[in-house]
């Protein structure tokens, strides 16, 4: 679906979500989850091609698969972080929002220590006058 579609199925979702949280909120919020899971799954559907082409020029440009893996596993926790928090203001809990943006981070921090491993032994080994 192209972004004008999504643009407005989140407008009308949005104004279906105001007009039953007057009277009915917790179909309110289920209306806000379930459209922006909607949304969401139609633009990575959308994004398909565009993750294709950054492998392939990840590929090309020879660096390991494993930064390959850990950039689309960041990407993925970058994702579901923002979704997690967005639905938790959505329900009015902005402190439960926070501590799902810091699992995120955490989450992003225990993902990247392999890497920052690597980056370690290579200037230990620069440091030692090796090569990496």
């Amino acid at each position: 679906m192209e972004l004008t579609g999504l643009a407005v199925a989140a407008v009308i979702a949005a104004f279906l979500a105001v007009v039953l949280r007057r009277y009915i909120p917790e179909q309110a919020l289920a209306v806000g989850l379930i459209a922006g899971a909607l949304i969401l799954a139609a633009a990575l559907i959308g994004a398909v091609p565009v993750l294709d082409e950054i492998q392939e020029l990840l590929s090309v440009s020879g660096l390991s698969n494993e930064y390959v893996v850990v950039l689309f596993k960041a990407l993925g926790v970058c994702l579901l972080t923002q979704l997690a928090a967005d639905a938790c203001r959505d329900a009015g809990e902005q402190g439960l929002a926070s501590k799902a943006e810091f699992a995120g981070k955490i989450s992003m921090l225990v993902l990247a220590l392999p890497l920052f491993r690597k980056v370690g032994d290579i200037a230990l080994s620069l440091i030692q006058g090796g090569t990496p």
